[in-house]
Parts: structure tokens; C-alpha cells; sequence
């Protein structure tokens, strides 16, 4: 995780705005005092991160999650034609 301090974001911004937009990765901007920090990332991770706190989010979704985690890992899965 790349980390800047708030003078090298507003001498590029555009620059570092674009790098977040085109990565999976976020950049902690540092502030002012020790541990003041932002993180800036891209809406598609932003939206990753939600989707996934929603999957995760009812114990009945976790539990079927990680069985079907498991039978794959397993091996016992089967293929499906989805577009019929």
C-alpha cells in the first residue's frame, strides 16, 4: 500500500486520483500528527468492500458461503449451463 504525505497529493492530484481510479490498491494519505490518515480508493473497490460486508453480513449467508467454499475445495462441484 502506497503512502504519501498531504503535500505530495496537492503538488499531483490529478496524478494520484488517476492511480487510484486505475488500481485495486488504495494510498493512505498521512496528515498532519502520528496515525492522522485518509485512505483514498477506487469506487470499484469502495463498492467490493460493501458488497462483500452485505455477503457476509447474516449468519445463514456466512454459513452457506463457507460450505460452498469448502465442496469446491473439495472438488465437488458440478458444471451448469447458465444460458438456455
Amino acid at each position: 500500500m502506497k503512502e504519501i504525505s498531504i503535500a505530495e497529493l496537492q503538488k499531483d492530484m490529478k496524478r494520484y486520483f488517476d492511480d487510484v481510479s486505475a488500481s485495486p490498491d488504495p494510498l493512505v494519505v498521512r496528515g498532519e500528527t502520528d496515525g492522522d490518515a485518509i485512505v483514498l480508493l477506487s469506487i470499484r473497490e469502495y463498492n467490493s468492500i460493501l458488497e462483500t460486508e452485505h455477503l457476509l453480513s447474516s449468519e445463514a449467508n456466512r454459513t452457506r458461503l463457507l460450505a460452498s467454499i469448502r465442496q469446491m475445495e473439495q472438488g465437488k462441484t458440478s458444471p451448469h449451463n447458465l444460458t438456455s
